[in-house]
């Protein structure tokens, strides 16, 4: 049985897609998925499968949520092993201390692309940067994510548009949710 967090884009956001955790979790039980527990109202679900790929449970999730709830959220889901790399391999250690709902990551569904990324950083006017992970990019938003103007930056939509985003101390979190999850079932 492997262990799963899963990221749900767009629910919950100013009033719409909206979506109550305990029903999230309901549904995850009908469809077969082991312990599912969620975090925080935005999203974030932790659950047991034993089917293999991500993709397969993407698409069985985001058709079971479409069919309970009528709305089409997109998932991104992360197995544990890979979520402790995203943690391990965080550029902006610091940053993530001191300032950790300032450092977010977002996750992506394939490898961002080097060659839009890097135009998208050159070109930042602000204090952010960003960094590439695997399937996600962390970005520093050192003077607030409320004034920031990143997200006007050429590209930006291009490089971000299917993405969902986590801070640091959701990502946090969630791996300790993860963990417990797992070692319930041991």
């Amino acid at each position: 049985m492997t262990t799963y967090i899963a990221l749900l884009r767009g629910i919950n956001v100013g009033g719409n897609n909206k979506v109550k955790m305990v029903e999230l979790k309901e549904m995850l039980v009908e469809r077969g998925f082991e312990n599912p527990k969620t975090l925080l109202q935005s999203g974030n679900v932790v659950f047991q499968s034993s089917t293999e790929s991500r993709e397969e449970l993407e698409d069985r999730l985001e058709e079971a949520t479409k069919e309970k709830f009528e709305i089409a959220p997109a998932y991104y889901i992360r197995t544990l092993k890979e979520w402790d790399d995203v943690i391990a391999a965080n550029p902006f250690e610091q940053m993530a201390k001191d300032d950790p709902s300032h450092l977010m990551v977002a996750f992506l569904r394939d490898p961002p692309d080097a060659e839009e990324l890097a135009k998208v950083a050159s070109a930042i006017q602000g204090p952010e940067k960003l960094e590439a992970g695997t399937e996600h990019i962390y970005i520093t938003y050192p003077d607030d994510i409320g004034h920031s103007k990143v997200d006007r930056t050429p590209g930006w939509k291009n490089l971000f548009g299917k993405s969902t985003a986590r801070n640091w101390n959701t990502v946090l979190k969630l791996a300790e949710l993860a963990k417990q999850v797992c070692g319930s079932r041991q």
